[in-house]
């Protein structure tokens, strides 16, 4: 496989189930929204008060959530990018990793450069108009994060036979596999540790 194909393969076939459950959930399973209850009456949100209510959404309010796509080479909720992604092909198999934008600090993406290749649908547009944060849609779902990571996990389960490890479990792999994280990063890595 080619990396266009493993991404059109992992869009169809895992993230785009992922998100159509997370749609479906929102409107039978309602949304969190935290809000100050007063003689029955919402008063709003409030970060130290209020009761937990469990709200259903309305079809508007879910049909307004941008649906998931592949678009050149990114995964985007309508025309703004939720992830980034890469590929690693060798002879015996291939890697596909999708780091998710769940959520960021605005603030910090004046850090970022805009990068010399950009895809065409981008156009101008600055970081902040580009991107969107899946918690922006979906942040509300009962279960929220953990929400998300489980459908990730239950839509893979359907074409991979999964096998769960701890982070104890991984460190230990690439130390006695590897010879430990800085040989690996020394080694064929092409990822470079940098002391600031």
């Amino acid at each position: 496989p080619y990396p266009r194909e493993i991404m059109r393969w992992s869009a169809d076939e895992i993230f785009a189930p992922v998100f159509q459950e997370m749609k479906r959930a929102m409107q039978t399973q309602g949304h969190k929204k935290k809000t100050l209850v007063m003689e029955q009456v919402s008063c709003g949100v409030s970060s130290e008060q209020g009761q937990m209510m469990q709200l259903s959404m309305d079809d508007k309010d879910v049909s307004d959530i941008p649906d998931f796509a592949l678009l050149e080479t990114d995964y985007v909720l309508g025309d703004k990018k939720i992830g980034g992604n890469a590929q690693t092909i060798i002879k015996d198999g291939w890697l596909h990793h999708t780091s998710f934008l769940w959520d960021y600090v605005d603030e910090h993406m004046g850090y970022l450069t805009l990068p010399e290749k950009q895809p065409d649908y981008r156009g101008d547009r600055t970081h902040d108009d580009f991107l969107v944060k899946l918690s922006k849609h979906y942040g509300r779902i009962g279960g929220g994060k953990r929400t998300f990571f489980k459908e990730i996990k239950n839509a893979a389960a359907t074409k991979f036979e999964l096998e769960e490890y701890t982070l104890q479990d991984a460190l230990e792999v690439i130390d006695e596999e590897l010879g430990g994280i800085q040989e690996f990063y020394d080694g064929k890595c092409r990822t470079k540790v940098v002391e600031l």
